[in-house]
């Protein structure tokens, strides 16, 4: 691809780019609260207690301004969740997507989250190169270990290397 100022390219989307921008839409996590044990609700890591597992329950999302990636996270109660990543970017007239997929499991301690994957899809639309668009294409996958804190209605998850991904609460 080559620049045309901020936010622009044209050319084609090589592989080693969309390989990229897969592995940046493998890399989000987000979750939700209702905090409550019968007792008076609170937000999720509100500062009058710890957070618990309990806490991730609901929708977590990390967009920031000026950005091209959207990830989101929906943990339930019974122990699943479903993870929804975006890239766009204009490319002409139109817009360039990846979208990626993921629904599986999760196990909650006080500190740890593990993310244990059962599907995973992709779907690409590429304006320069529509003829290799696919949509809902099988993806790879695999079991992800986080450190995971709330405080201040804000997941942070973070990897054993040390990388932190932050999402705020979004709703139930």
């Amino acid at each position: 691809m080559t620049s045309t100022g901020p936010g622009r390219t044209t050319g084609r989307l090589r592989p080693p780019l969309l390989a990229f921008s897969a592995m940046l839409l493998l890399s989000g996590v987000a979750a939700c609260s209702d905090g409550g044990k019968g007792e008076e609700r609170s937000t999720p890591g509100s500062r009058t207690r710890a957070a618990t597992p309990r806490d991730l329950v609901g929708a977590w999302e990390s967009a920031q301004p000026g950005s091209n990636t959207t990830l989101a996270y929906r943990f339930t109660g019974e122990g699943k969740y479903k993870y929804f990543g975006m890239t766009s970017y204009p490319m002409g007239q139109e817009v360039y997507q990846l979208v990626h997929v993921v629904e599986g499991t999760y196990e909650a301690s006080t500190n740890a989250l593990v993310l244990k994957p059962r599907s995973a899809t992709l779907t690409r639309k590429n304006p320069e190169n529509p003829e290799r668009d696919f949509t809902s294409s099988p993806a790879p996958f695999k079991t992800e270990r986080f450190e995971w804190k709330i405080a201040d209605r804000e997941l942070s998850l973070i990897r054993e290397d040390e990388t932190r991904f932050t999402f705020r609460w979004v709703s139930k």
